[in-house]
């Protein structure tokens, strides 16, 4: 079944290749007595065309988990590009491990056209599927151990006839413990999953499906420069601190988001048959994080706490020798200062809260004109929407919280609008409460699609098209003081767009071992809908003159499948114009709270790819990977800021120089080699090696735009500081496993031993990016101006990874 367009897709929350492959994931030793080798059948039959022609994605098979700890945006795509669906469905990754248990059937594609052609995306497209065929009876339960985000797992899956035509699957993943490096991170998470099959007939069946993830995870925050280096720690994370005693961590994500879906197949004649899918993915993610109303930041990392800052030494003393309380959240301190507040709480842990309700429903005709010729036709249909509010979590001592702006209470001229919620003046929160904001964003897509293909003994061909109806809208819940009224309660002026792809395959096999293929695509796709509101928390207004943007790409694929030998060569170029971004912030430079718009963003990709898996011997084998690519902006996008308060306008339209800057979090070169070996009596090892290059932190429009880098900018030093961007250096990492197999009859045990980044320490930048503050250095009479510090998360060092499983 083909992938669709964006139903039920989620931005991929895992934030890198290693999400794309558990390192549990079962290793299966050659059997100990030497099998015959069969040689490849030559032959001008179709059905060995059609095999090469399959050939699977082995740069992604290769680099999703041997690949440095450092972010890796494949071919330079943005992580919301990418799409993963499983019976036509799109789903988000927090689903994977579950689908993988209960025996789905996984098929990766690369970047930069959309495999099926009836999308508009331009990132990987990751299909699952469940077979046709019956369940057969299987069951597996693994443990496992490691340092790193938790502590100990366990996986079940069990699978068997059910009776009266029914066979069913079902699987559990838990995990527990914290992180034995980082302070305040840890994982308590349980993943359970059911799913029913029904065959009534060829090509007939019914599919039922339920995965329920629930999880709480405590996670680290980026930092300066000078915090990891005053500390000595390049793994310091500024998100935690003691209370009473006990580590506590102000960063905490909350999930439970529950997926339900059936699928039905089934033939209507014997040239045509249907495939359908309905799925609803309902649940609620929070994500925790200290608040302070007219105090000062409780955050021990902000740049005023700093000695660059204060030029205290006693100041610089104590960040040397790790004192918590000034590394670290001092919650008993706020704690006694919200105790000494007369009840109104002066700090508290709120959750920024999202209840998500998603829809999606598609339908797949199939129908198989001749022998050659086969059309796919169908069409679906999606509505998300998305609940986003604040909640008190912990009022950290206190009795209440007035639900007013705070950041209104010292000033003059609009002081006296204060209400969040001008329907409930002066409501006084608890713990439990909703406050601060609450609105519904809603996507609502219908899709048509096409797709033709024919397929000679070794011609390949592909036109496939998609045309899409989508609508975009705010329902603000709360009525704000400031823009009373529909400025920001009920529905906004609903956005209309018409994404559409276009895709052009040919593809020839000069012999069942050697394909070459060429495909081209072009479209628009809609923004995302946060996007597309200057402040959706509490205003209605939308960006000026929103429009779909375009994308153009192009890739060529030459395959080689043999005995010894599988290789596969790519090239790719790729291009989307007319990107739209919103971000909110405080503007240094207006002193204003503020929200900024990003319009006419254009980016391009362009570079090679190559993997190959030589068996050097019956016990050996060596997996290779490269790649090599420009990734950057190629156009000078327009910057419009507004005034939180009032919307005046305080820059429009202003050019930013960002042309010609890297794409954060996409390595120029990567490469990677790996080598295994499956001795006898289940014995076996890998050891891989992992390289990225030529990487770069995430660039900021906004200080590149004049108000910014030519006032603020007033040396060539200066102006070199606010445009420059930084490059992060190379990365490195090796790694091996060890693994044994005992075998019991049909059952088989396996102890496995996993070690990662052999070469030592955290001295390797996981990802940067630039902030959009801007710091006033006063000296004398004179104002200087110069950008905040980059902020950076480390990878990790050294750890292990151990698994015992059993299959019986």
């Amino acid at each position: 079944m083909s992938p669709k367009y964006g139903c039920l897709l989620l931005c991929l929350f895992a934030v890198c290749g290693a999400a794309a492959q558990q390192p549990d994931d079962e290793y299966y030793p050659y059997a100990p007595v030497q099998e015959e080798r069969m040689p490849l059948l030559l032959t001008d039959s179709t059905l060995f065309y059609r095999a090469v022609q399959a050939m699977p994605d082995l740069y992604a098979e290769y680099t999703a988990f041997n690949l440095p700890y450092v972010a890796v945006k494949r071919r330079g795509q943005d992580y919301r590009a990418e799409a993963a669906t499983v019976d036509g469905l799109g789903i988000p990754s927090r689903y994977f491990p579950a689908l993988r248990l209960l025996g789905a059937q996984e098929e990766s594609s690369a970047g930069v056209v959309p495999v099926a052609g009836i999308t508009g995306r331009t990132g990987g497209i990751r299909m699952f599927r469940f077979p046709d065929e019956f369940v057969q009876a299987a069951r597996r339960v693994s443990v496992h151990f490691t340092d790193r985000n938790y502590l100990a797992g366990t996986k079940l899956a069990v699978a068997r006839p059910l009776g009266r035509g029914w066979s069913g699957a079902a699987a559990v993943d838990a995990r527990t413990g914290r992180d034995m490096h980082v302070e305040g991170v840890f994982t308590h998470a349980l993943t359970a999953g059911f799913r029913a099959a029904k065959r009534f007939g060829d090509g007939h069946g019914l599919h039922l499906l339920l995965i329920v993830p629930p999880s709480v995870r405590g996670t680290r925050l980026s930092s300066a420069e000078e915090a990891f280096r005053l500390t000595g720690d390049n793994l310091y994370n500024p998100a935690w601190g003691f209370q009473d005693g006990r580590v506590r961590n102000s960063r905490v994500r909350r999930e439970f988001v529950p997926l339900a879906a059936a699928s039905y197949r089934v033939r209507l004649s014997p040239a045509t048959s249907l495939a359908a899918a309905f799925g609803a993915e309902c649940g609620i993610r929070k994500y925790s994080a200290l608040g302070w109303y007219d105090a000062r930041t409780p955050m021990p990392d902000n740049y005023r706490y700093l000695p660059s800052y204060t030029g205290d030494r006693a100041t610089e003393e104590a960040w040397r020798a790790n004192e918590p309380h000034y590394t670290q959240i001092r919650w008993d301190e706020l704690i006694a200062q919200n105790r000494m507040a007369g009840g109104h709480a002066v700090y508290a842990l709120e959750d920024r809260a999202e209840r998500i309700r998603n829809l999606g429903f598609d339908a797949l005709f199939t129908s198989e004109v001749d022998e050659r010729l086969t059309l796919y036709y169908g069409f679906s249909y999606r509505h998300a929407r998305t609940r986003s509010y604040k909640q008190v979590r912990d009022l950290l001592g206190a009795e209440y919280i007035t639900d007013i702006d705070q950041y209104l209470v010292d000033d003059d001229t609009y002081g006296n609008l204060l209400q969040n919620d001008l329907r409930h003046p002066g409501r006084r929160v608890r713990e439990g409460d909703r406050f601060g904001y609450d609105y519904l964003l809603s996507t609502r897509e219908a899709e048509a699609r096409l797709r033709v293909e024919y397929r000679a003994d070794r011609f390949r061909a592909d036109i496939a098209l998609s045309l899409c109806d989508a609508a975009v809208f705010r329902d603000g819940r709360y009525e704000k003081e400031l823009f009373p009224g529909t400025q920001s309660y009920g529905r906004s002026r609903r956005m209309r767009f018409t994404p559409y792809a276009v895709k052009l395959l040919a593809g020839w096999a000069f012999s069942p071992r050697s394909y070459l293929e060429a495909s081209a695509a072009a479209g628009a796709q809609a923004p995302a809908a946060a996007d597309l509101f200057y402040q959706p928390q509490y205003n209605n207004r939308t960006v000026d003159a929103p429009v779909a943007a375009g994308f153009y790409a192009a890739e060529l694929n030459y395959s080689l499948t043999g005995d010894r030998l599988t290789l596969r060569l790519s090239a790719f170029a790729a291009a989307t114009l007319d990107g739209t971004e919103t971000r909110r912030y405080f503007d240094d430079m207006a002193g204003l709270f503020c929200d900024m718009a990003v319009m006419g963003i254009g980016r391009m990709t362009l570079g090679a790819e190559a993997a190959a898996d030589i068996r050097l011997a019956y016990r050996w084998s060596l997996s290779l990977a490269a790649s090599a690519g420009r990734y950057k902006y190629i156009r000078n996008p327009r910057v419009t800021v507004l005034s939180d308060v009032d919307n005046s306008v305080v820059d429009t339209r202003a050019e930013s120089y960002m042309g010609g800057c890297e794409t954060g979090g996409a390595p120029g070169l990567t490469a990677c080699v790996g080598v295994a070996y499956f001795g006898p009596k289940g014995w076996g090892f890998r050891a891989s090696a992992g390289y990225a290059g030529r990487r770069y932190v995430e660039p900021m429009p906004l200080r590149r735009t004049a108000r910014i880098a030519r006032q603020g900018g007033i040396t060539p030093e200066a102006f070199d500081e606010f445009t420059r961007q930084q490059r992060l250096g190379d990365a490195f990492t090796l790694d091996a496993s060890l693994f044994k197999s005992f075998y019991f009859g049909r059952s088989r045990l396996t102890a496995s031993l996993m070690l990662r980044n052999l070469t030592g320490g955290s001295n390797t930048v996981y990802s940067g990016y630039e902030s959009l503050r801007v710091r006033r250095i006063s000296s004398g009479d004179a104002l200087f101006y110069t950008p905040h510090a980059t902020r950076y998360t480390y990878a990790y060092p050294r750890s292990f990874y151990l698994t015992i499983s059993y299959k019986f």
